[in-house]
């Protein structure tokens, strides 16, 4: 053909005639786009099959049970053979001493030896404790409340915005715990070198031992090393109970009231010591169910006129501190004994020697006590969850005075109550909107009342342990009423 023709290609015959050389070359595989999710969403479609997940879970959960625990080990120590240890409760269910508690009791006295110990209770009732009482091999002091009542006139009276004069609530509770030191303070039961405070709580005596002679042990002396110590309560396997008196390290109240229990606020030194299994968690206050001290801040001392400290309330009208944390604020407001450590007197340090041992578990009925081994083994998987649940809840709860030194001038506002009486009409004093059972008033009903004024106060002791409320006691209680009101609706709002 003339060299002009055009030139044409041989069709191909099969499938591969079309393709160039370079076509069987290595090249690399480039995967679609979305693969290495379809990859992600079989393997955990295959994780969750029973067959795989089972085998899983029961790994994760032999870890948790076994390598994952909490205070599941406490260390040893020794009880002395010297020490003598006065014990003080304020007990009134008949059926808790003459049961639980009382056997509890009883084989406590049994391990410190009947010989080293005194007992000191101020309650009731009257058969109860001489029931008790002719069980006790110890010197004992058993005094009933309905024999020997507390003289109510003798007790702080707040005046209240309404014009009427009430005992608090802590004022009623801070003498009877002063009841139940009576013997120690007048020197009739002797000289102490520890005193053991115990609720009405179900608790185990070796371990009320270990709080006593198990906490902060030094390892050169082997002796328990603390101003005050304390265990902690449950009203569940998994819920403390002690958030009224309970401050941290840094003077914050606690967070949601799971493992750890402690909020992550500031340096979070609570948190971090309960995290790290500490057996002496460093706290500014804290009563558990039960607490241990050094004696020689509960009995006279030769040395320093400011000794034995009782128990005590704040007189202002709405602001309430409990008995138990501020004992804790005046033991830290004394200079330590020259046989302590030194580190406790530093001013910027945060060990002050109160301490919180979660080795010692009491709670507040049979059941729970009996699962709180049970708790040890899970509890660790709450930490994040109680951390979530912290900043969902806004916890650490704020509190405005929780830096004031003792004696520091605060600017305040100071409630100024009026002699008018308060508005009738259901548009201000009966439009009441109830939140969780508490009547709320307007604010023409505060107005009618008093107003805010800005003045200096003085700050007190322990302003850390409180918070805005107002309890009262009922000096008339009636058939199968409480003993004491939450009278929130009358403290006047802030924001008046």
């Amino acid at each position: 053909m003339p060299s002009s023709s055009p030139q044409y290609h041989i069709l191909p015959r099969t499938s591969t005639d079309s393709l160039s050389p370079d076509e069987f070359k290595d090249k690399p595989l480039r995967r679609p786009r979305n693969s290495y999710l379809r990859t992600v969403r079989r393997a955990c479609r295959l994780c969750l099959r029973p067959i795989y997940l089972l085998p899983l879970l029961t790994i994760f959960l032999l870890w948790q049970l076994l390598l994952n625990a909490s205070y599941t080990s406490p260390p040893p120590f020794t009880v002395p053979a010297h020490e003598r240890v006065y014990i003080a409760a304020n007990i009134i269910d008949g059926d808790l001493i003459t049961g639980a508690w009382g056997r509890s009791l009883l084989q406590l006295v049994d391990l410190i030896g009947k010989e080293r110990v005194f007992v000191s209770i101020y309650g009731g009732p009257t058969q109860a404790l001489e029931q008790l009482g002719g069980m006790l091999e110890c010197e004992h002091a058993l005094v009933s409340e309905s024999e020997n009542p507390l003289d109510m006139a003798s007790l702080p009276r707040t005046k209240l915005p309404t014009g009427e004069s009430r005992v608090k609530r802590i004022a009623y509770l801070a003498e009877v715990r002063n009841k139940a030191l009576i013997p120690l303070q007048t020197g009739k039961a002797g000289d102490f070198d520890k005193v053991l405070f115990i609720n009405d709580v179900y608790f185990d005596a070796a371990d009320a031992t270990r709080l006593i002679w198990g906490t902060n042990v030094d390892e050169k002396t082997g002796n328990a090393m603390y101003k005050a110590a304390c265990g902690a309560d449950f009203v569940g396997w998994w819920k403390m109970y002690d958030t009224f008196a309970t401050r941290d390290a840094e003077g914050y109240s606690i967070g949601v009231p799971i493992f750890p229990w402690f909020a992550g606020e500031g340096d979070a030194i609570s948190r971090n010591d309960v995290l790290a299994g500490k057996d002496a968690v460093r706290v500014k206050s804290c009563w558990g169910g039960i607490t241990a001290f050094d004696a020689r801040y509960l009995q006279p001392q030769i040395s320093s006129p400011n000794l034995p400290l009782k128990f005590r309330s704040e007189p202002e009208p709405f602001w309430d501190s409990s008995e138990c944390c501020l004992i804790h604020a005046d033991i830290m407001a004394l200079p330590s004994f020259p046989t302590s450590p030194a580190i406790w007197d530093e001013l910027n340090g945060y060990d002050k020697g109160i301490y919180m041992n979660p080795h010692v578990r009491v709670s507040y009925d049979a059941g729970t006590q009996s699962r709180l081994h049970f708790a040890r083994r899970v509890e660790r998987l709450f930490s994040p969850i109680q951390r979530l649940a912290n900043w969902l809840a806004k916890m650490p709860v704020f509190n405005a005075r929780r830096t004031e030194i003792e004696g520091e001038i605060i600017e305040d506002k100071v409630w100024v109550s009026s002699m008018a009486p308060p508005p009738t009409s259901r548009s201000a004093h009966a439009k009441r909107a109830t939140i969780k059972g508490t009547p709320r008033m307007d604010d023409a009903y505060w107005h009618a009342k008093g107003h805010y004024v800005t003045a200096n106060r003085t700050a007190t002791r322990g302003a850390y342990c409180g918070v805005r409320q107002l309890l009262v006691v009922k000096e008339v209680v009636g058939e199968g009423e409480g003993n004491w009101d939450n009278l929130m609706y009358e403290v006047p709002p802030l924001g008046l």
